[in-house]
């Protein structure tokens, strides 16, 4: 056991553990305590420590399966005891099936830790947060088996919340153990290039996943730890389990976290309040302690030098003292602190949206009233000057430095402070924009200082050191630090001026830059210093880096935006300011591509911080990638204060960008005003009026009539406004129009009045009328109205004298158009008003009525002559209108009258199918069953005849006189039946009429020869059958 030990302690100096070595090793975490889930400890009063007890190795003879009963079971007196609901064991089936797949994960895990060459971001907080999630579940796994052995019943809802909390988890577990699985893949080129695809993104939702879930399994294990104790929740763990917490604790040991004495591998690491702030590395000799302020002036003399350094010396032997008189006193009144696992370890997960801050309590001061004040980081800076400092309580802090580390845990740094937190710091600066101060930063000019011993000083170590230094804001460390030869600059990993700035720690960032920090030497994630500063709205911070030589255009961050951009996109009056003095390019261009004047205007914008710009020599027309200008930006916001202020600076108001001014201003009144009082072309905006119209804004429409915008300018070539306010319904609009000038009289996409009409707007036409509109130029209104069914806007035309037999462009008549929209109120309305029933529209108007009864009979009341439309009754049949068959015959026409001079009404409806009309016909209209029409009737019904012994209408036709055998053009019925084949149909026929054997078609044969040449002897029998039945009916 001691040799293993010795081996995981110094396991990073000899390099790294193979995989199956990895499994061999105990972990060192304890098991979940109350005190890790946030809430206090049960019974309230702390026990005794007991006194180290040595652990067993007895990893190698633990398996990857867990019982879930207790080991060794004591004898207990018999007691009566409830059995375990069944949801309760099948709740804690499923909990056992979720914590029997950890194992295998762990495996997975520990073998892409011991097998990667370089772990992805977010990897190892990953690994963290699974063996935290792994922790609570034996938790729970624990108290639901000591449940089921004791009786004890656990409520319903509880159990429904537990099963669904644990399949919650099978599902995560299931994910992380499918990445596992690709990222275990064999290193072939397929399986590099999906290991590229597979982002940190997917690991880090994986870890918010895992996050989520450990927090709603949390308030269940602490349930389960008070009613069972937490002696009790002590669990086997697999080998999996147990090698990959080992692993992992390890890692942490590696990565600075564990205990800085490496020569004893057992003792995990321990940190406590005392230690965070008190103990530091231990150096073979500690140089003489400088002052903890520098002033930018000389450095002070050696004589003062040596009198401060032995002030000093005796001040620690004083403090060395008192904390060793105060040791036992400590830890005969407090109780032994357990060991801080490797889960108190927060990932980057699971951190604030941003670290810069130490902690959530701030306390804004004053800042300075001008950035030309003495330098910042001077004694009469510190004095004056009160920049923005961060406090936190004692806790926050201790957590804040207890973290491995808030710069190596948190990537990114998002959150930005709203500019309005700035102005009321900012409201006595002043801002001129008349005023251009241009700042030369000599970063040679500024006070250095040299290390004074560099013998091993820049080492591992001896960086953490500098950036816990850093962190817990011990100035004085940090200047023993640096002259120990620590470089001020720790590498992009640990950054300790991004830490400093973080922290909003001034007196860190004037030390480090003095030892030689660069101010623009990016971190892990390409974020400098001086983009920390204006993210963390850290202005004496920025105004240090600036001085030293910070670049205020240099592109840093994820987004890859300068400081400057990151400032004046979120309107930080006073960074910007501030950035621009020292060299900051006005006409600087974001990431999107859009330029620094452009992307700083929005709605909240202030006046004078555009003029700031413009001043520093912004250019007004430089466009973005999309084409847009800053005016362009300033109108589509409504800034009319921009706006003027672009223009008196030399913007260009006819400057498309990417369209003319003019069309956007149309929804802003103030910026169109504006606009055209510095030059702005209405002319190169044609249909500018009509834009104003259809989006209802009467100001803007005011304003150009006033410009001299003529109201009858078309949009589109068709557009005008007038017709748009009809459209819409405008009437103050429509009243201006007209007051000013529009003409009723104007074609757009139809002329005004049919506007009116088309769109129910017929309380317009009085003022159409009145302002000299036409409504008998162009024809047809009257029609327009009765085909939109418009009878209130028909009524006050005819009314005004509208001629109701006037036809439209198109040839279509009121009344033709009524009929064909079977609008029966307006037909009446028109017969009524005049409407000549003699007049063809689309059709003769009683031709088109046979569709529609009702009409024709109103129709047929006005019509002299009815018969005189040829055809008629024929249209009626083929419209299957029997009611207007009856009235037509009824009105004198003619059942024989052909529609075309062929098709009559009987053979029309024989074609068509009309059983009850052919019915009619024959029995009450009197058609002739034997006049042709299309052809013989008897024949047409022969024709149409489909087989399926349907002989109906033969038969009608046979019973009221149809001859078979008449012959027309040359062939009769007999001849058909013959053409279609049909034995039943020919001696139907032939028992019904008998046959004609000397009947002949046009080419002189008989029916007996016709069915002869077709060897058709059944139907030459039947022929001959008919012959004789003829004879004797003669």
């Amino acid at each position: 056991m001691t040799s293993q030990r010795a081996a995981v302690a110094n396991g990073g100096d000899n390099g790294e553990f193979s995989f199956f070595e990895a499994l061999t090793f105990d972990s060192k975490e304890p098991s979940l305590k109350i005190r890790e889930l946030g809430l206090p400890l049960s019974p309230p009063t702390l026990p005794a420590p007991k006194p180290p007890v040595p652990e067993k190795n007895t990893s190698l003879q633990r398996t990857a399966t867990r019982s879930n009963g207790p080991a060794n079971p004591t004898k207990t007196s018999p007691t009566l005891k409830m059995a375990p609901t069944k949801a309760q064991t099948q709740c804690l089936d499923l909990c056992h099936k979720t914590t029997t797949s950890i194992d295998l994960i762990s495996i997975r895990i520990l073998e892409y830790l011991t097998t990667a060459k370089q772990l992805p971001y977010g990897f190892e907080p990953l690994a963290h947060d699974f063996l935290d999630t792994c922790q609570i579940l034996f938790s729970i796994e624990a108290g639901l088996g000591e449940c089921n052995r004791s009786g004890q019943r656990l409520p319903n809802e509880m159990l429904t919340e537990l099963d669904h909390k644990f399949r919650v988890t099978q599902a995560d577990f299931n994910i992380l153990n499918q990445m596992l699985s690709k990222m275990l893949a064999p290193s072939n080129r397929l399986a590099r290039s999906w290991g590229k695809l597979f982002g940190d993104t997917d690991i880090k939702k994986i870890s918010i996943a895992l996050a989520k879930t450990r927090e709603s399994l949390r308030m269940s294990a602490l349930v389960f730890q008070w009613t069972v104790g937490s002696e009790k929740i002590e669990k086997e763990k697999g080998i999996g389990y147990t090698g990959l917490a080992a692993a992992m604790d390890r890692m942490d040991h590696k990565a600075g976290s564990g205990k800085a004495d490496d020569t004893n591998g057992n003792v995990p690491y321990q940190p406590s309040q005392s230690r965070a702030q008190s103990q530091v590395p231990q150096f073979p000799a500690p140089p003489p302690q400088l002052p903890s302020v520098f002033p930018f002036g000389a450095i002070d003399t050696q004589n003062n030098l040596q009198q401060q350094q032995e002030q000093e010396q005796q001040q620690q032997q004083q403090q060395q003292q008192q904390q060793q008189q105060q040791q036992p006193q400590q830890h005969q009144q407090q109780p032994q602190q357990p060991p801080v696992p490797w889960s108190n370890r927060a990932s980057s997960i699971h951190h604030e949206g941003s670290v810069g801050r130490a902690s959530g309590i701030e306390v804004r001061r004053p800042l300075s009233p001008g950035l030309r004040a003495p330098a910042p980081l001077s004694p009469d800076f510190r004095q004056n000057a009160h920049p923005m400092v961060t406090t936190s309580t004692g806790s926050e802090s201790y957590e804040r430095y207890d973290r491995h580390s808030a710069m190596d845990d948190t990537r990114s740094l998002t959150n930005i402070t709203e500019p309005d937190s700035f102005h009321e710091d900012l409201a006595a600066l002043e801002l001129d924009p008349s005023k251009v101060v241009r700042l030369n930063a000599d970063p040679n000019s500024m006070p250095r200082l040299h290390p004074r011993n560099a013998v091993d000083g820049d080492t591992a170590n001896m960086k953490a050191a500098l950036i816990s230094a850093v962190r817990s804001r011990n100035h004085k460390l940090v200047e023993q630090l640096l002259h120990r030869g620590v470089s001020a600059n720790t590498g992009p990993t640990m950054h300790a001026l991004n830490e400093a700035v973080l922290a909003h720690d001034e007196e860190s960032i004037r030390v480090l830059l003095m030892f030689g920090a660069d101010p623009n030497n990016p971190d892990r994630d390409g974020i400098t210093p001086l983009f920390a500063s204006v993210e963390k709205s850290f202005l004496a911070g920025a105004t240090a880096l600036l001085k030293y030589g910070a670049d205020p255009n240099l592109v840093a961050g994820p987004d890859l935006e300068s400081p400057l951009a990151v400032a004046a996109i979120a309107n930080m009056v006073g960074f910007t300011l501030l950035l621009m003095q020292y060299g900051g390019d006005a006409n600087h261009v974001t990431a999107s591509g859009t330029p620094l004047l452009t992307s700083a205007i929005n709605k909240k914008t202030p006046k004078k911080f555009v003029e700031m710009l413009l001043s520093y020599g912004s250019n007004p027309n430089a466009k973005s990638r999309e084409g847009k200008t800053a005016l362009f930006e300033a109108i589509q916001v409504g800034r009319a204060d921009i706006v003027t202020s672009l223009l008196e600076h030399g913007a260009e108001p006819n400057l498309p960008g990417p369209k003319h001014m003019l069309w956007p201003s149309t929804y802003h009144p103030q910026c169109l005003q504006v606009l055209l009082s510095h030059g702005a072309d209405h002319k190169k905006c044609p249909g500018i009026m009509e834009l104003a119209a259809s989006i209802n804004n009467i100001e803007s429409v005011r304003i150009l009539l006033k410009a001299g915008v003529n109201p009858d300018t078309r949009k589109d070539g068709t557009y005008t406004p007038l017709c748009t306010a009809i459209r819409d319904d405008r009437t103050e609009l429509v009243k201006l129009l007209l007051s000013n000038g529009a003409g009723p009289n104007t074609m757009a996409s139809e002329y005004p009045a049919f506007k009116c009409v088309t769109h129910n707007r017929v309380h317009f036409l009085p003022l159409l009328v009145a302002a000299g509109a036409n409504l008998n130029n162009p024809k047809g209104i009257l029609e327009t109205a009765v085909s939109h069914n418009n009878i209130e806007a028909l009524n006050w035309l005819l009314d005004q004298g509208v001629n109701p037999n006037e036809k439209s462009p198109k040839g279509m008549s009121p009344l033709t158009t009524a009929i064909r929209e079977s609008h029966i109120e307006m037909v009446d309305l028109l017969l009524l008003r005049g409407a000549d029933p003699h007049i063809r529209g689309q059709d003769w108007p009683v031709c088109m009525a046979v569709r529609n009864p009702p009409i024709l009979k109103r129709i047929l009341a006005v019509v002299s002559e009815p018969q005189a439309f040829k055809g008629i009754i024929e249209m009626a049949v083929s419209a299957n209108q029997l009611e207007s068959v009856k009235l037509l015959i009824a009105a004198g026409v003619s059942v024989e009258d052909k529609n075309g001079g062929v098709f009559s009404p009987l053979t029309t409806a024989i074609r068509e199918d009309r059983r009850g009309i052919v019915a009619y016909l024959l029995e009450d209209g009197g058609a002739d069953v034997n006049a042709p029409g299309e052809h013989l009737p008897i024949v047409k019904a022969l024709r149409r005849y489909h087989g399926e012994g349907d002989t109906e209408i033969m038969e009608m036709l046979l019973d009221h006189g149809a001859d078979p055998n008449k012959m027309y053009r040359g062939w009769n019925a007999v001849m058909q039946a013959i053409e279609n084949g049909d034995a039943e149909i020919l001696r139907f026929l032939s028992r019904k009429a008998g046959v004609d054997l000397e009947a002949k078609d046009e080419m002189g044969r008989t029916v007996v020869e016709m069915a002869a040449s077709r060897g058709w002897d059944e139907a030459v029998q039947i022929l001959m059958e008919g012959d004789l039945g003829l004879r004797l009916r003669k």
